[in-house]
């Protein structure tokens, strides 16, 4: 017995959320036509089972969780297939403060190093930093040294 396109996509989104472009892409690898994909798409959306913007808001907040900045969010959420306008509208709506949570990311991965020694072990930081998706502004912040020592 072969599964509809509508209830193949209702079993993917039970699970968890998808971007409507991954369902796009989970429906025509089962070999569904191009129409029948996009009527289900829209069935989806109206019926509240997708939504990239609850996805984005979902997938914001997991990365927060981990630590990461709004340049690993943006790709990550663009490697989802996630529009741009979304992608922007949900990193403008977050209240999370950037500067503070790079800091956070550097006090956690270096806490047993101590402070930075030479010029070498400020590099890696910085490079660890900015892998994370942190802007610059961000890193600098993050390393700065503390006055009171």
């Amino acid at each position: 017995m072969s599964m509809s396109a509508m209830q193949v996509a209702v079993g993917l989104l039970a699970r968890r959320d998808y971007s409507r472009y991954q369902i796009k892409s989970k429906l025509a690898q089962k070999g569904f036509i191009d129409s029948e994909i996009e009527a289900v798409l829209t069935q989806c959306e109206s019926q509240g089972y997708l939504d990239d913007a609850r996805f984005a808001a979902l997938l914001l907040r997991s990365h927060i969780g981990k630590g990461h900045g709004q340049n690993k969010i943006r790709q990550s959420m663009a490697q989802k297939g996630l529009a741009k306008e979304i992608i922007q509208d949900t990193l403008n709506a977050s209240d999370c403060d950037w500067f503070e949570l790079a800091k956070q990311k550097a006090a956690k991965k270096y806490a047993a190093s101590g402070p930075i020694e030479d010029q070498k072990e400020r590099a890696k930081r910085v490079r660890y930093l900015l892998s994370q998706g942190f802007a610059f502004d961000q890193v600098a912040y993050a390393l700065e040294v503390d006055p009171d020592l």
